[in-house]
């Protein structure tokens, strides 16, 4: 009896200390969601009511839209360097991951409130005899939205490095989930807030809701962030920054799967800034309306994060969530390209969820795999390629999908072409994706020993 009260006891402490870590842990994360909390409402303002107006409204080439919500693309390199230098950073009062998520967080802030003048600049330089000329105008936008896009790699990177940081292997997944949710829960609401004050459209009223948006975000991502990093001692490491992305893609499977991750990211996000013009222009949708298209993408990406919930821990591999995501993506263009020839708002809309639901698979396999993969010594880094080669071909999806519809609606004289257009190449694109998820091997990401889930924590919903 006595040797059984005691495994009772200890048990019963040991029991209690996993609870305690817990709901420290979660309470960690909750408070770190908030950083995604207030990136979603940067993210409806950048790319859905501000190129919205931009291009329906105030008649701006979809083009040079599409150049400046794209330079992401060319600052995207930063997201690896500044991963690797979180990883080796000793000098910022012994913290690593903090300086780099709080100067990315004021690179947006600056880059948010700076924003409107973009739309009174082109909207001024677009008036025929205008003061301001046009390339001038668009020189100042290249700015302020390098600014935004400079802030969004240094600060996420070093913020997801961080939550890796702290939280447990098997508990990664888990955490990359509610931050996601958080993200998208951001995006929904504030497209619904947005759309209710752009009902009666004023350029003024956009500019004042993205000042809103800013200080917003500055306040939600200052409680996320303050004093959650710990200061660490890590062993001197001679390996330089060439030399740790060699290590990285040192292997075929690694260099297959980032060939993956561009190719469907390509896929399922060329139409990002089109779809609200589209609604617009091909399908006679207000302001308010294609505004609220946020929120119908991100209830699709919230569906795609139960399903993942439940479906990794059964899995040896996230990947094959990804490869269902991609079979769904194509769906979704299916349905949005055949809006435009029966003039279905119902059939866009759905699409529209469906396409979000696509993008939330095959994001959150990928991302839970490459978490599983670092350690404290290399999160900086894994987090850093994932996020280089996905907001690269984010950012080189913006920018051929704004072009190739521009091109293909002038050559053709057809408005509603040059967009279905784009979503046909974005189907080819995901097919590519598809082709190469089915040549990798089939043992290559195995997550999972018999018996044991690494990604067991998303059955289980935090602080549970």
């Amino acid at each position: 009896m006595e040797i059984g009260d005691r495994r009772s006891n200890a048990d019963r402490i040991s029991n209690l200390q996993i609870s305690r870590y817990n709901v420290v842990i979660n309470k960690r994360l909750l408070r770190l969601s908030l950083f995604q909390l207030g990136l979603g409402f940067s993210v409806v303002v950048f790319n859905g009511a501000l190129n919205r107006v931009l291009i329906a409204e105030e008649g701006i080439p979809a083009g040079i839209v599409g150049w400046l919500l794209s330079l992401g693309l060319f600052v995207a390199p930063i997201r690896a360097l500044m991963g690797f230098r979180s990883d080796k950073e000793k000098k910022t009062f012994g913290y690593r991951r903090l300086p780099y998520a709080w100067y990315g967080t004021m690179f947006v802030f600056c880059g948010l409130s700076a924003a409107p003048f973009s739309l009174l600049l082109l909207s001024k330089a677009s008036q025929l005899n205008s003061d301001v000329p046009f390339p001038v105008a668009v020189f100042f936008c290249t700015l302020i939205f390098l600014l935004y896009a400079v802030g969004t790699h240094v600060g996420q990177t070093g913020y997801l490095a961080l939550v890796t940081d702290l939280t447990p292997k098997h508990e990664r997944s888990r955490a990359m989930v509610l931050l996601w949710i958080a993200l998208i829960t951001g995006q929904i609401i504030s497209s619904f807030v947005i759309g209710f004050f752009l009902q009666d459209f004023h350029p003024m009223k956009l500019i004042q809701v993205m000042q809103s948006a800013s200080v917003i975000f500055l306040v939600l991502a200052v409680a996320a962030i303050w004093k959650q990093d710990r200061p660490v001692e890590l062993e001197d490491d001679a390996e330089d920054f060439s030399s740790q992305i060699w290590t990285v893609l040192g292997t075929h499977k690694m260099r297959l799967f980032f060939a993956i991750l561009f190719f469907g990211t390509l896929g399922l996000t060329a139409q990002d800034i089109l779809l609200e013009p589209y609604g617009g222009q091909v399908l006679g949708m207000s302001v308010a309306e294609t505004t609220r298209l946020t929120a119908l993408w991100g209830i699709g990406m919230l569906v795609a994060m139960l399903i993942a919930w439940r479906a990794i821990p059964r899995l040896d591999s996230p990947l094959p969530v990804a490869f269902a995501g991609c079979l769904v993506g194509l769906a979704g263009f299916g349905l949005i390209t055949t809006a435009s020839a029966n003039k279905s708002v119902v059939m866009f809309a759905t699409g529209t969820s469906v396409i979000g639901m696509a993008s939330g698979l095959f994001l959150i396999s990928t991302l839970s795999l490459i978490v599983y993969l670092a350690d404290i010594k290399t999160a900086g880094m894994y987090v850093g390629m994932w996020g280089l080669v996905q907001t690269s071909a984010a950012g080189l999806a913006a920018l051929a999908g704004s072009n190739l519809r521009d091109i293909v609606s002038r050559t053709t004289g057809d408005l509603a072409r040059g967009y279905t257009t784009v979503y046909m190449a974005e189907m080819a694109l995901i097919v590519v994706a598809l082709g190469l998820l089915i040549a990798l091997p089939r043992e290559a990401f195995v997550t999972r020993t018999k018996g044991q889930s690494a990604f067991a924590g998303l059955t289980d919903l935090p602080g549970a």
